[in-house]
């Protein structure tokens, strides 16, 4: 005999987590501002958040078609790096939905549960596919621990384009430029350099072979 978890208690429970513990990280994670001459800077601490007491009751939030929500306030300052003075406020950061013991919440006056998905873990994947005109198209998807997920596909014609969390895809050589590297650089390190050089044309083979920063040498590409 085996005893079937509560898995509301385990929603619950994680979300405790999160108010207690999780919250208070993923403030930490908000990077520093600074202004263009670099003297005034921005930062949040995140050690002092505080969430407010729901205005509203559980139920009226039902009644009412409203989010059973509390308003999360955090200390934030503005520092003066020349004289160290730091100018200090607490600022509204946004409405978090609470969750009760039964593991739902109440959005819009609706019950509503958090459904976990089933993630690809971290690490590289390939697959084979037809296209519509039933020739084999390679993909190579790297998904890492922090970020978007990259995505590099062969086509038909063997050039190797790149996808960065799923917008437009770009050429493989522009990816790699925007990465500081140079055509020598990028042919010196592939294993088919022919194949690379295949892409390009001969004013853009001469392009590449000179260092020039990146952007100017992606118009010229474009020109």
């Amino acid at each position: 005999m085996s005893t079937i978890p509560g898995l509301n208690q385990i929603q619950f429970e994680g979300f405790c987590r999160f108010i207690d513990r999780d919250l208070r990280e993923e403030l930490y994670k908000f990077p520093k501002m600074e202004d263009l001459d670099q003297e005034i800077e921005f930062q949040l601490f995140a050690e002092t958040y505080q969430l407010v007491e729901p205005l509203i009751k559980e139920k009226d939030a039902v009644y009412e078609s409203l989010t059973y929500s509390s308003e999360l306030y955090v200390s934030a300052g503005l520092i003066w790096k020349n004289n160290k003075d730091i100018q200090e406020q607490t600022i509204f950061i946004g409405n978090i939905p609470l969750m009760n013991s039964l593991g739902t919440s109440i959005v819009n006056g609706i019950y509503r549960i958090i459904i976990n998905q089933i993630l690809e873990s971290p690490g590289f994947y390939y697959r084979s596919e037809l296209d519509h005109n039933g020739i084999l198209v390679y993909t190579g998807t790297i998904i890492s621990d922090w970020g978007g997920r990259l995505e590099l596909v062969i086509d038909r014609k063997a050039k190797i384009w790149a996808r960065v969390s799923r917008k437009q895809k770009i050429s493989i050589l522009v990816l790699l430029s925007a990465m500081g590297l140079n055509l020598n650089e990028i042919l010196e390190n592939v294993c088919y350099p022919k194949l690379f050089l295949s892409f390009l044309n001969d004013k853009e083979k001469k392009l590449g072979q000179k260092k020039t920063p990146f952007w100017s040498f992606i118009n010229n590409l474009l020109v």
